[in-house]
């Protein structure tokens, strides 16, 4: 495993994308969880459209507007039901507790507005609102703080999001497509000979550690014979958890690698699995392991970086 570029468990920030209070309370809900266990920063990021410049308000707020605080925006709205989701799942949280969501709390600066809340626990929250399309305001985000793990939802044009979250988002990214709250869901790390398979593994025994759940690892030859690439990726992999004391089930399946992912993890899986090497060029012309398995799965899935 190389050591130079391993995780920091200790100094994490984790991005959750939220868009209503309808559509994602269990993207906020396994966002703030994770965040938790981690003892991660959390950002909680609306991306709205840019008003028409006749009607509604602007992200580019004036202090009057704010000290005032007569902003009608659905943005400030969706943002102000996650804090008061983020304290009913905290409950213990006293610090977190006193904060209203008002003026006293925000700033504005490039291009965003955010709401600074303190937090006793050493966890540091904000939450952000951007205006403009979401991929290009989600990659601003993420470059200007420098998180570690986008959060998002599930969306019902899958090529697209896609295509564009892993072209795109310089860091991590946790789809909770078909997410169930209530499932027990096991870890599925897709192992091969490719350089993203260590930070596979790796985020796979960090997630194992801290949420309990079970690992397993899966690796898939298109022929009978699993080479040298391949077999020492697995015994690496096995290696890394049984250091740490955590359980590990491998398999080695035959066939095309993205059909025998997705059927193998049907929709009790997380996947985690490595972001392709190719430039977005040649991803978009030619399609990459992590866009195809995108697509075609049916349980969440973690594109490392």
């Amino acid at each position: 495993m190389n050591e130079k570029n391993s995780i920091n468990p200790d100094a994490l920030k984790f991005l959750t994308a939220v868009s209503s209070a309808e559509y994602s309370q269990h993207t906020l809900r396994m966002g703030a969880r994770i965040a938790s266990v981690f003892g991660a920063s959390m950002g909680v990021v609306y991306v709205g459209k840019k008003p028409n410049q006749f009607h509604g308000s602007s992200v580019n707020l004036t202090r009057e507007n704010l000290d005032n605080w007569n902003i009608i925006h659905p943005g400030l709205q969706v943002l102000e039901w996650a804090l008061n989701e983020l304290k009913r799942l905290s409950p213990e949280n006293d610090a977190l507790a006193d904060i209203q969501f008002n003026a006293d709390h925000v700033s504005e600066e490039d291009d965003r507005v955010r709401v600074l809340l303190p937090d006793q626990k050493g966890c540091h929250i904000e939450l952000i609102l951007r205006e403009g399309e979401l991929i290009q305001q989600l990659r601003r985000e993420l470059k200007i703080d420098n998180y570690d793990l986008a959060i998002i939802g599930g969306s019902q044009n899958k090529r697209h999001l896609a295509h564009s979250i892993i072209q795109y988002l310089p860091a991590s990214v946790f789809v909770l497509q078909k997410f169930i709250p209530e499932q027990k869901y096991k870890l599925l790390i897709l192992v091969d000979d490719s350089a993203a398979t260590e930070k596979s593994v790796e985020w796979g025994a960090l997630i194992a550690q801290k949420l309990n759940w079970p690992v397993r690892t899966l690796t898939v030859s298109k022929t009978k014979r699993f080479g040298s690439g391949y077999q020492g990726a697995a015994d690496m992999a096995k290696a890394y958890f049984e250091d740490r004391n955590i359980e590990v089930e491998q398999f080695f399946l035959t066939g095309d690698p993205v059909r025998t992912f997705v059927e193998f993890a049907g929709s009790n899986h997380i996947i985690i699995m490595g972001a392709s090497s190719l430039n977005p060029l040649k991803q978009f012309v030619f399609g990459s392991k992590p866009i195809k398995t995108l697509e075609l799965s049916d349980c969440p899935i973690l594109i490392v970086r």
